[in-house]
């Protein structure tokens, strides 16, 4: 088993990795209370999950009938109260309605218990004398007709609802809030205001009292209290302690107003408050007469619901998640509710006053479950510790003649040493077990040695077969008919790519690129010329690390006829030759400061100068910079000026490294292998799996460019048509004394002009680089054929410039082929750069 690393691995990986290695640690005994205790206590979970789930729904059930039948108690203790004041009021309406009749039997009433009435009146519909009787501290006052005005609402307006009322009939109102005159010695303008609920009846006459209606009040807080009263522990349902939790009820009137709750018993002339009720709701808090009444909005679907129930004379039940909000430790809560019927005639069906809303909290299926979980782990662990009794020993007897078998088997170290094994026991499992073994080691000798021989060539002939590219071949094929058939590549990070490049062809701004070398960031800028609005007309590209700060100048900006002395003739710059179209300049870090600020002018104006002209010139050119280096880090440095920066930055593209996309491996492969058979004038090349997976398996420092110069040299070199791993020669074989002779295809195999640049530039002026110089030591054995040629030469007259080493090499040498190969001489501690721009000279160093 491969050694686990801990500080990389997770640990889940862990877990799966260390679980199969303990399993194989253990023996039959051990394997056995694996294999069976899992299973018994998953049964054992299982069955008590199952109970509990049942247990837990007949807990719930019960709750649930607790709160219908407190509920449905409330409803009852109310309906009954109002059917006391119907038949009050209704036994009233046979006195005679004059003043001292009607406070006679109201004080009667008061006096011989029952329900505690707050006024009483009767009005005359025509003729007669009202009468409005107030009862306060149990003294009863009557109302003179002459502060009738003073009473709000005024009673005679009640005289209305004469109309709906019939003989014998009994109406009640909803909650109305009422102000009475009751003048004492210490106050004479005392008003008394509180919240009541009128029951009227229509009093038909007689000889000396005319018709009118004659209604009976109750306060509201006496039906709050029957609430307040069914919630404390003077409940007539009061059973048993219960805990703390959240509990309470409330009414709701017809109209979907909730206008009071229960509150504490004992306060029972508190003010009617519903902050409870409405504390999970929103929507309108108050209303005329009642300031404390709640209607919760329309998209309170339970409310709703439960109130629509209400209205159509059902009740019902519902249990809700808890939200937490309230501090509660249960999970959920019931929602109970139920109408309050009021019979207001005989024989007529009732009426729905309103209804009753129950919320209840019990810890009861918590405390239970904390019960059946103690019982059952209780279980669970008695029922371990017995069956790991039973296995450990009947295993123990069972396992014996395994145990003497493995040590023999043990005592074999070597396949000389293999010989037959005889046991002393007997029976059907231990004779096949012996007879199995033995002929295992009958054969293990003859047959070790073939196999190894018959996979050692299996693996050899695999690994040199051509492995099939076709699907890599369609992607090239559909790939040919993208947007942009020129990025070669598929997954997130190239169709990222893409996409950026299509973005910033849409727009006409300047763009800087960055990357590594090698990613293909001039393929990227033609990319973004040819899908834009610019296409068809000039790209001109520029590297700004092939020539010194006057050529760059005049390469950039042009000159006019005299303005040196060797300026024949006038010459167009790049932003000349460029207009209307776009100008790429690679390597702009490399760019001097004067260079830099020639270019600042230029992009901000869009105008430009040649050299020796006073005529400035309008440019219509789109700027794409690249780069292979931190542009900050250069700015921090106070090398690159951040105003240019930043007006090269207006869109930015990163160009990915090839070891960020590994999988396009095998699609660049294929695809540059087929341009390498053109110049090698080869047809039908293919790479071989070993090969392949050379490529797959390498880091690419020198990325794309790398990699073809690699399929290159292995498509020139290999002598049949696949190309083996061995034909793939990467830079970790150089360093092992395995690179070939032969020069890379190009002059920039695994490193650039970009890379040679920043290193040559980390030099400094007439000092040797103590580091570079010991990390190569003078190694002039891997030296290119180019190099290989000049450096006699250049080693006998000590200096060399770039002009003279293209002399020296010959065969036309580019100049940026020429500027590589004394970069190179600097990188490898050969040769010391002196001076900038023209005057750049390389001399010799003195340990040479």
């Amino acid at each position: 088993m491969p050694e686990i690393h801990r500080e990389n691995t997770p640990w889940k990986k862990r877990f799966i990795l260390f679980f199969p290695a303990m399993s194989r640690k253990l023996g039959l005994r051990g394997k056995l209370l694996l294999a069976l205790l899992p299973s018994i206590v998953g049964i054992l979970l299982v069955a008590g999950y199952a109970s509990h789930r049942v247990s837990e729904e007949f807990v719930d059930i019960a709750l649930a009938r607790t709160a219908k039948m407190h509920t449905l108690a409330i409803v009852h203790e109310v309906e009954q109260y109002m059917k006391g004041c119907k038949a009050d009021l209704l036994f009233f309406a046979h006195e005679d309605m004059r003043s001292e009749s009607l406070r006679s039997a109201l004080k009667n009433k008061l006096q011989s218990g029952g329900n505690s009435y707050f006024e009483m009146a009767y009005l005359p519909a025509t003729g007669g004398k009202p009468v409005v009787l107030v009862q306060r501290n149990g003294k009863i006052h009557e109302i003179s007709v002459t502060d009738y005005g003073r009473i709000q609402p005024n009673p005679l307006l009640e005289l209305d609802r004469i109309k709906d009322l019939k003989k014998g009939e009994v109406l009640p109102s909803q909650v109305l809030e009422v102000t009475y005159p009751l003048p004492t010695e210490q106050a004479s303008n005392l008003h008394i205001r509180t919240h009541v609920i009128r029951f009227y009846t229509y009093f038909p006459g007689n000889n000396d009292t005319p018709p009118g209606i004659l209604f009976l009040s109750i306060q509201a807080s006496q039906i709050r209290n029957i609430l307040s009263l069914y919630n404390s522990e003077l409940s007539p349902l009061w059973a048993f302690p219960r805990s703390d939790e959240l509990r309470f009820s409330y009414l709701l009137d017809k109209t979907g107003w909730i206008l009071f709750q229960s509150e504490d018993y004992e306060d029972k002339n508190k003010e009617l408050t519903t902050f409870l009720a409405r504390k999970d709701y929103y929507g309108t808090l108050g209303r005329q007469g009642q300031p404390a009444a709640f209607r919760p909005n329309e998209n309170h679907t339970r409310y709703w619901k439960a109130f629509k129930e209400i209205t159509n004379n059902r009740s019902g039940l519902e249990k809700i998640a808890e939200n937490n909000s309230s501090g509660s430790s249960v999970k959920s809560f019931l929602f109970s509710y139920s109408p309050i019927k009021f019979q207001s005639t005989p024989s007529g069906d009732p009426l729905i006053y309103g209804g009753i809303v129950f919320v209840d909290r019990s810890q009861l299926p918590i405390i239970a479950g904390y019960k059946f979980f103690d019982v059952m782990l209780l279980v669970t662990v008695g029922s371990i510790t017995l069956i790991s009794i039973l296995i450990f020993w009947f295993g123990r007897i069972l396992t014996k003649p395994i145990r003497i078998l493995a040590t023999r088997m043990n005592d074999l170290t070597t396949l000389d040493a293999l010989e037959e094994i005889d046991l002393p026991y007997s029976g059907f499992d231990i004779d096949m077990l012996q007879r199995a073994i033995n002929n295992i080691i009958r054969r293990v000798k003859k047959q070790v040695v073939e196999i190894m021989a018959k996979d050692e060539a299996i693996f050899n002939v695999n690994k040199r077969e051509q492995i099939p590219l076709t699907r890599e071949l369609e992607i090239l094929a559909e790939g040919e008919l993208s947007l942009i058939p020129e990025i070669i590549g598929q997954g997130s990070v190239i169709s990222s790519l893409k996409t950026s490049i299509l973005k910033a062809a849409q727009a006409n701004v300047d763009v800087l690129v960055s990357g590594e070398t090698g990613t293909g960031k001039q393929l990227v800028a033609e990319a973004i010329h040819n899908h834009g609005n610019r296409k068809g007309q000039p790209f001109v590209s520029i590297n700004c690390g092939a020539l010194d700060e006057n050529l760059l100048l005049d390469a950039l900006f042009g000159h006019v006829q005299g303005a040196f002395s060797e300026a024949k003739t006038d010459r167009n710059g790049a932003f000349i030759e460029a207009n209307g179209g776009t100008l790429f300049l690679d390597e702009i870090q490399s760019a001097s400061p004067k260079v830099q600020q020639s270019l600042l002018r230029a992009i901000a104006s869009r105008k430009i100068k040649p050299l020796g002209s006073d005529r400035e010139q309008d440019v219509n050119v789109r700027i794409i910079a690249a780069t292979n280096v931190d542009i900050p880090s250069l700015i921090e440095q106070k090398v690159f000026r951040e105003d240019l920066y930043y007006r090269l930055k207006v869109i930015s593209i990163a160009t990915p490294a090839l070891r960020e996309h590994p999988e396009n491996i095998p699609l660049l492969s294929i695809y540059y292998l087929k341009q390498a058979e053109q110049l090698a004038e080869r047809n039908g090349l293919g790479l071989s799996k070993g090969a392949l997976n050379k490529l797959i398996s390498y880091r690419w420092p020198g990325n794309v460019r790398e990699l073809v110069n690699n399929i290159t040299r292995a498509a020139v070199m290999t002598e049949t048509d696949v190309i083996q791993a061995e034909d793939i020669r990467l830079e970790s074989d150089a360093t092992s004394g395995n690179e070939s002779s032969i020069a890379p295809v190009t002059p920039q195999s695994t490193t650039t002009d970009n890379d040679q640049n920043e290193i040559a530039k980390s030099i400094p002026e007439g000092k040797h680089n103590a580091t570079v110089s010991e990390a190569y030591a003078h190694n002039d054995s891997l030296l290119n054929e180019r190099q290989g040629t000049a450096w006699p030469q250049i080693r006998k007259t000590g200096t060399v410039t770039r002009k003279e080493y293209q002399e020296i090499v010959g065969d036309r040498l580019p100049t940026r082929t020429a500027i590589y190969d004394l970069q190179d001489f600097v990188r490898r501690g050969l040769l010391i750069k002196q001076g900038k721009g023209p005057s750049t000279r390389y001399e010799v160093t003195k340990k040479e």
